[in-house]
């Protein structure tokens, strides 16, 4: 090395001395702002610096999720370039693995927090760390390892022997042992929010292992002969189509979007049993069947099922100002603000949804004694709304509203062999954690895409079928 370089390289090393002297003294002084810029600047000259890094990566931690997360990626980058770390329990290295597994208890992924919690405890024998591993484990649904930690945090230190750990420990039990009947019948113990890599993973293991996991141990009734017919909104032809083109004999009823409503479905209902009902809706329904469609043949459709599916649309509807009554108007866009100054556009309670849903599933199994039913709630948002000015929140009340009905009928109606598909979660929470569910296709944002929708079929056919 010439001398000029070893010159500028002792120039170098001096002013690095000096930044880290500097930020070190703002940090005795507590001015921990002038320490966070010192400290940016010198590991932007020394990047290597273990120890700068992890103090940065503390003090950029604000408690928000955002910088939280950074302040872990830091920590997590520096044990995972030096795992050495974790064969040396000093002081130094004991605090960087606890700041890197409680970041990581706060912002996930909750995994890790529990291998950190794990490493360190063991390092460290200290009481606190063995009652930080229990709490994490009690998260990730490990009770009999978490008892064990928590056991362990007691002995070590007295002052954990306290009521309320004792009490902890009684219900820690209890749990362990529930755990394991619910364990024994394929059955989650406590449910807990995917992650982001779930999310952001493959869809069909997303549904089978975070969505519908309740499912797992539901009958399997499904083979390539089973028939079924679908019912409802725009989303139960999609998912038809998406059974038809799986190799499946699906039938969905196609009548219209303006049929995609509970009061437009009983009332459908009763066009089919020939009961009396308003000339109107009658001549309208005639109107909305397609081509070649008749009572005959959709009720020989359904005589035929195995399996009928039921979506769920929305839960808003016209109605009659003066007697209350469900009306099925002919809407078009020029004329759809006439129509809800002539009739009244509201959003349906539970209740009466509840009711129409029974009344049809009553039906439909007065025709097909021993069909399954599968409820379902379509993601496809509501477009219009004439009852509040943000359609948005309209959406949310109307959907809301008809995850409700699709409860009470599935867990509280005393039915036999009826099930709800989650459907309605795997798009919009699923979709609110990645993209590409809506308007992967053609850009609009209340069309689901047929990708999702053909993973979502695919995991209820999994669901449902044998091994």
């Amino acid at each position: 090395m010439s001398t000029t370089a070893l010159d500028n390289h002792t120039q170098f090393q001096s002013i690095v001395g000096q930044i880290r002297t500097l930020a070190y003294k703002y940090i005795e002084d507590k001015d921990f702002v002038s320490a966070q810029l010192a400290f940016q600047k010198l590991l932007e000259l020394d990047p290597k610096d273990i120890n700068a890094r992890f103090i940065y990566a503390q003090l950029i931690d604000d408690g928000s999720h955002k910088k939280r997360a950074e302040a872990r990626d830091m920590m997590l980058a520096i044990l995972d370039e030096h795992p050495e770390i974790f064969d040396d329990p000093s002081e130094g290295n004991l605090h960087l693995i606890r700041s890197a597994a409680v970041r990581c208890s706060h912002v996930g992924p909750f995994t890790r927090s529990m291998e950190l919690f794990r490493k360190l405890a063991r390092a460290s024998n200290q009481a606190a760390d063995y009652f930080s591993l229990s709490e994490i484990l009690t998260q990730g649904n490990e009770f009999e390892e978490a008892v064990a930690a928590l056991e362990k945090a007691i002995k070590l230190n007295p002052a954990y022997d306290n009521p309320i750990n004792r009490e902890t420990l009684e219900l820690a039990r209890s749990n362990a042992k529930k755990g394991k009947v619910k364990e024994a019948k394929g059955r989650a113990k406590v449910g807990r929010y995917p992650e982001t890599k779930d999310f952001l993973g493959d869809l069909q293991t997303l549904i089978t292992s975070h969505i519908a996991v309740n499912l797992n141990a539901a009958p399997k009734f499904l083979d390539k002969s089973t028939r079924f017919f679908t019912m409802g909104s725009c989303f139960a032809r999609n998912l038809s189509k998406s059974l038809t083109d799986s190799g499946y004999a699906s039938h969905h009823m196609e009548i219209s979007e303006y049929i995609n409503t509970t009061f437009a479905n009983r009332v459908f209902v009763d066009w089919l049993r020939d009961a009396d009902i308003d000339p109107e809706i009658r001549e309208r329904i005639v109107e909305l069947l397609p081509p070649g469609s008749s009572k005959e043949n959709t009720l020989d459709i359904i005589k035929q099922a195995d399996v009928f599916i039921l979506t769920l649309g929305v839960a808003a509807a016209f109605f009659d100002r003066e007697t209350g009554a469900f009306v099925l108007p002919r809407p078009t866009a020029l004329n759809s603000r006439a129509l809800a100054e002539k009739y009244k556009f509201r959003t349906a309670s539970v209740q009466e949804n509840v009711d129409n849903v029974l009344y049809l599933i009553d039906f439909v199994r007065s025709i097909s004694p021993g069909i399954k039913v599968i409820v379902t709630v379509s993601p496809v948002p509501l477009l219009t709304s004439f009852e509040y000015e943000s359609v948005v929140q309209a959406d949310c009340l109307s959907k809301s509203t008809m995850r409700l009905v699709a409860h009470e009928v599935v867990n509280n109606s005393n039915l036999q062999d009826i099930w709800y598909w989650p459907s309605f979660e795997v798009f919009r929470w699923g979709g609110s954690n990645a993209s590409s569910f809506f308007a992967a296709d053609d850009g609009a944002a209340w069309h689901v895409s047929e990708d999702k929708v053909s993973a979502t079929v695919r995991a209820f056919v999994q669901t449902f079928s044998p091994a």
